[in-house]
């Protein structure tokens, strides 16, 4: 006797798609019982956590051997046909064609997408989920002689939800003397382009849109950089070796603290780039406000100045250090919390190519606005005012706004006030020297504050910066001081000398 409705940990049912003699009679099979319900009316069966005992990763397998979760009569199946595979990870289903002759598809019904299974991958799996690859077919010439359609209980965001919760304690199942144990499949290789599904927009700039996206072939969750070509002959041209110059610094910078190119690719009238997906950045991060930026701060500089030690280390220059382009994810091992790295290297750029100015304004060190050269020490000014930013030395991060519609100049006085003797961030002074001839590199800080961090070169190979006069405070006239800091820097002016600091 059918159940009433779908079963509580069901995250799907299959019901005969458009009639299906086959399917009904699958249905109808006395080894699979145990697992009818009826959706809207129809009989179905049930696909979910009450199914397994023994695979973590496996909801159901389908085939004609006698221990299958879902039994398939007839000689036009395999022993194993397919099975429905949980990726924790994403909290996504995928199916898995486990048969000899490849003769299980994926389709769409009306009004919804599919990616069926591509010839020339090395495994034959791809996503399912609601409104998305809604109907599978077995055997037959054309994989079409058993025709489920996947009705889903669960949206995408309530099936990974529950995918977290069963990871985390389980379910119980349904009885069922046929369980058995499908070991889970090794993720393939990447032998073809990627083909993914995007679910939401995580950023958009001037050089493109960032999505978080699903690869539709193995589950994984990643973030895709989708740049658009432009339409004059001129631009096409830069854009093109903008686009060369991103790809190949990303191949090359392998790092922990520098986010992960996976791959790149055309797609329509762009190009899309691959990486590893994070939690956020730095800028979310603190905005959020349910951590103290003193302990954020300690972290991110040191893992920051690795991320531009190495990328110094192959003469590239990111040339937009900030807070919105440091991602994170979470280590339980760093003292944070938090495992920092450098993301966006849409303005990077070789120190041999010719000068040019780029970058996010206020992050901008004195010599982008005088004419000077590229050099990697550019980007050890801009993460010392991003560490201005976290920490909000003298209101800074309060009053971004105010003075990102100033002069050049009154940035360049803060930055002056608060990294000379007795400032907030004098310890770091050398990051902060007007001259880049005098400017600390990212591996000179490493040495001198964190003597125990590995550098890209060895220590004997590091450059010694000569250590320059200390250069006199000469903080922005008192008029472009924004008010809301006016009183507050007076006071932290006058205790300088007492004034504690996060980075040490």
């Amino acid at each position: 006797m059918p159940r009433p409705y779908p079963h509580e940990h069901a995250l799907f049912s299959l019901r005969p798609y458009n009639g299906n003699e086959l399917a009904r009679r699958i249905i109808d099979h006395p080894n699979n019982s145990h697992n009818v319900s009826l959706c809207d009316g129809i009989p179905a069966l049930d696909v979910g956590f009450h199914l397994r005992r023994n695979s973590s990763s496996t909801l159901a397998e389908l085939g004609r051997h006698q221990h299958a979760d879902i039994y398939l009569d007839g000689a036009h199946f395999s022993r194993t046909q397919c099975s429905f595979e949980i990726v924790v990870d994403t909290g996504v289903i995928m199916l898995h064609d486990r048969s000899s002759g490849g003769t299980t598809q994926c389709h769409a019904s009306d009004g919804d997408d599919a990616a069926p299974f591509q010839y020339g991958r090395a495994q034959r799996k791809v996503l399912v989920q609601k409104d998305f690859n809604t109907v599978i077919g077995m055997g037959g010439t054309w994989n079409d002689l058993l025709q489920f359609e996947l009705e889903w209980h669960r949206t995408p965001a309530e099936t990974a939800e529950a995918i977290r919760k069963y990871n985390a304690q389980g379910y119980d199942v349904v009885e069922n003397p046929r369980l058995a144990t499908t070991r889970p499949a090794t993720p393939p290789g990447r032998s073809a382009p990627i083909r993914c599904l995007r679910v939401h927009k995580l950023g958009s700039g001037s050089f493109g849109t960032v999505h978080k996206a699903i690869d539709v072939d193995s589950g994984e969750a990643m973030a895709v950089k989708t740049i658009k070509r432009p339409t004059g002959e001129q631009q096409q041209a830069k854009w093109e070796k903008m686009l060369e110059r991103e790809v190949e610094i990303l191949r090359k910078t392998k790092h922990s603290h520098i986010v992960e190119y996976i791959w790149a690719q055309v797609q329509g009238t762009g190009v899309a780039i691959f990486m590893s997906l994070k939690e956020g950045n730095l800028q979310s991060l603190i905005e959020r406000g349910d951590h103290k930026p003193g302990i954020i701060a300690d972290s991110v500089l040191p893992q920051m100045l690795q991320a531009l030690d190495c990328i110094a280390s192959n003469r590239i220059v990111h040339r937009d250090v900030k807070p919105e382009n440091i991602l994170y994810v979470t280590d339980r091992n760093d003292q944070s919390g938090f495992r920092f790295q450098l993301g966006d290297f849409g303005f990077a750029k070789s120190i041999a190519d010719p000068a040019s100015v780029a970058g996010t304004y206020i992050f901008m060190p004195p010599e982008l606005f005088q004419g000077g050269s590229n050099t990697t020490k550019l980007d050890v000014w801009s993460l010392f005012v991003t560490m201005m930013w976290t920490l909000d030395t003298q209101g800074f991060r309060q009053n971004q706004n105010y003075y990102q519609s100033q002069p050049a100049t009154v940035v360049q006085g803060l930055v002056r006030l608060v990294a000379s003797p007795g400032g907030e961030l004098s310890r770091i002074q050398r990051m902060a020297m007007f001259d880049p001839d005098h400017r600390a590199s990212a591996a000179e800080m490493l040495v001198d504050l964190f003597p125990g961090i590995p550098l890209s070169n060895p220590q004997h190979a590091v450059p010694h910066t000569p250590i320059a006069p200390v250069e006199a405070p000469n903080p922005a006239p008192y008029a472009l001081t924004p008010p809301v800091t006016r009183s507050k820097t007076r006071e932290m002016q006058r205790n300088a000398a007492a004034a504690q600091h996060h980075v040490e």
